[in-house]
């Protein structure tokens, strides 16, 4: 898709939650080479505040607003909400989540659990139906929705992590549906393992193959009018062979590498 096209079915303005580091910063590189202007979400200013330096640099005439809010407080959804008010969302890019705190959920304090349900069910859903809305009236949109290998199964110490990318892949595929017939597209890139600063920070050097985020941005972003789910192919083994087990044996397995890849096997 030409950039001229793609700044019609998906610009002049994308939201990318997450947007300072890893994946959300590829897919604002991927999204900004295509000449739409970008709103960043992210907890820190500082990175946030690198991101729109570096893209500017990089597009003459590219517009980057950067919004700092934590996606599991409570009033993230009113202020990226005002923020944004006056601005033409043509692509939501929801890729704000990932786990890096490996441990049993009755480990974990009510209060972090409620921050992460906050940010991985409430938020989501709560900006898909704002910014989605404004798309079913244009009838034009797009809308991308990140979610993980971990979503296929059960993940013993990553238990509500691995729940709510679940809940990620069956709300794209019926919002998908619904959504079509206004023109709005949806997508859920299922994706393994991604070598982030994020993921390097929590766990230290990824052991075992990972995917670069580069690869997942710029692959979702060719597919996002091919939906709801793409699989990226470096798991497709791997997503083939879960499917195969029992419940007990899948889970038994997820317990092993989860305990594996945070370094507590």
């Amino acid at each position: 898709m030409s950039s001229v096209m793609f700044n019609q079915q998906y610009g002049p303005w994308a939201l990318i939650a997450g947007g300072s580091d890893g994946v959300g910063a590829a897919f604002a590189r991927e999204v900004a080479s295509r000449g739409v202007n970008l709103v960043l979400i992210g907890r820190r200013l500082g990175p946030l505040d690198d991101m729109s330096s570096e893209l500017r640099s990089a597009h003459s005439g590219l517009q980057v607003r950067t919004v700092p809010v934590d996606l599991g407080d409570d009033n993230a959804i009113e202020k990226i909400k005002a923020d944004t008010a006056e601005l033409e969302i043509g692509c939501l890019i929801y890729n704000a989540g990932s786990e890096t705190a490996y441990g049993d959920f009755l480990e974990h304090g009510w209060g972090f659990l409620r921050a992460r349900l906050q940010r991985n069910f409430i938020t989501e859903a709560a900006l898909i139906h704002h910014f989605g809305r404004a798309m079913r009236l244009r009838r034009r949109g797009g809308i991308i929705l990140m979610g993980s290998i971990a979503g296929l199964a059960g993940s013993p110490g990553f238990a509500l992590y691995s729940a709510s990318k679940a809940f990620v892949h069956n709300l794209a595929e019926g919002l998908w549906h619904e959504f079509k017939k206004d023109n709005v597209h949806l997508l859920c890139p299922i994706v393994g393992t991604v070598n982030t600063p994020t993921m390097v920070d929590a766990y230290g050097p990824l052991k075992g193959p990972a995917s670069e985020p580069s690869f997942v941005a710029r692959g979702a972003i060719e597919r996002i009018g091919q939906g709801p789910l793409w699989i990226a192919q470096d798991i497709a083994a791997g997503v083939q062979a879960l499917s195969a087990m029992a419940p007990s044996e899948r889970s038994d397995y997820m317990a092993k590498s989860c305990a594996e890849f945070a370094g507590k096997s």
